[in-house]
C-alpha cells in the first residue's frame, strides 16, 4: 500500500459515525416526535442520538420552558428502557447573550449529558468584538459545544466575522468541542478552519442541525467534509461512544 493510499484509509468514513449531538424535536421547533427521531436514526444504522432542543428565549420563542424540559427528560428515560439497542443522550441549544453571557434555569444542568451554545447574530458587531463573545462562550465551564454560526463560519469564504484562530486556540485551551454544520446547502465551500482546527486539537462535532427526521442523513455531507480537509477519527467526538461522550462532556473540566 502506497502512502496516499495509507493516508485514504484512515480518513473519516461515514459508518465511523456512530451518532450525531444537535437534532431538534416537537418540544421546540422540530417537526416530529423524540420516538420518531430515534426511528430514523436506528434506520441508518447510528448508535445513538443527542437531541438539542431549544431553550425558550427572545430568539426562539417556540423553545421549551423549564417545565417541558423536565418533560422531555421523563420520555428520553422512557426512550432508553425501551430501545436496548440504542442511546438517547439530552443535550440543550441555547442562544448566548449580546454580550456572549449564558442564562440558565436553575438545575437544568445536573440532567443534562451536555450543553450546545450559539453565538447571537454578527449584525452590529466588529470582528473584534465579536470575536470576544465568542472566547467568553468557549471558556464558560458549563459549555461543551460551540455551535452555530460558528459552524457556518466553519465553512464559510472570507471574509469570516471572527478572529477563527483565537477562537479556536481558545477551544483547544477549554476543551470546548466545535461544530462542523453539515447541512447540505453548502455546495462551495472552504474548509481551511476544519483543518486549522485539527492541527490545534480541537475536536469537532459533525452535527446536521436536524429539524426533521429525513434531515438526520445530512451528517453524510460533514463527513465528505472531514474527508476532504484530511480529518480522520481522533479529530470527531462522533466516532465515540455515548458513554465516552458523557464521560468527555463531565461538568466543571474548562477554564474558567
Amino acid at each position: 500500500m502506497t502512502g496516499d493510499q495509507q493516508r485514504a484509509s484512515s480518513l473519516l468514513r461515514p459508518c465511523d459515525i456512530r451518532g450525531l449531538l444537535h437534532s431538534h424535536s416537537r418540544y421546540a421547533d422540530g417537526a416530529h416526535s423524540l420516538r420518531r427521531m430515534v426511528e430514523t436514526a436506528r434506520e441508518l444504522g447510528l448508535e445513538y442520538l443527542g437531541v438539542s432542543d431549544h431553550l425558550r428565549s427572545i430568539r426562539h420563542p417556540e423553545g421549551m420552558d423549564r417545565g417541558e424540559e423536565a418533560v422531555q427528560h421523563v420520555e428520553i428515560a422512557a426512550l432508553r428502557g425501551e430501545f436496548a439497542d440504542f442511546d438517547l443522550l439530552q443535550g440543550l441549544e441555547v442562544d448566548a447573550g449580546f454580550d456572549g453571557g449564558i442564562t440558565l434555569p436553575a438545575g437544568v444542568l445536573d440532567e443534562l449529558d451536555y450543553l450546545l451554545v450559539s453565538l447571537p447574530e454578527p449584525e452590529g458587531y466588529t470582528k473584534d468584538s465579536y470575536t470576544d463573545v465568542a472566547l467568553r462562550v468557549v471558556r464558560h465551564p458549563a459549555v461543551d459545544i460551540l455551535s452555530k454560526p460558528v459552524g457556518s463560519y466553519m465553512l464559510a469564504k472570507p471574509p469570516v466575522p471572527l478572529d477563527m484562530m483565537r477562537v479556536l486556540k481558545a477551544a483547544a485551551e477549554t476543551g470546548t468541542v466545535v461544530e462542523l454544520d453539515a447541512n447540505p446547502a453548502f455546495a462551495d465551500i472552504d474548509g481551511t478552519h476544519c483543518r486549522l482546527a485539527a492541527e490545534l486539537g480541537v475536536l469537532l462535532a459533525i452535527n446536521p442541525n436536524a429539524h426533521r427526521a429525513a434531515r438526520l442523513v445530512d451528517y453524510r455531507q460533514g463527513v465528505e467534509i472531514a474527508r476532504s480537509m484530511g480529518l480522520d477519527c481522533r479529530q470527531i467526538v462522533n466516532t465515540m461512544t455515548a458513554d465516552q461522550l458523557r464521560g468527555h462532556f463531565r461538568r466543571g473540566r474548562h477554564v474558567a
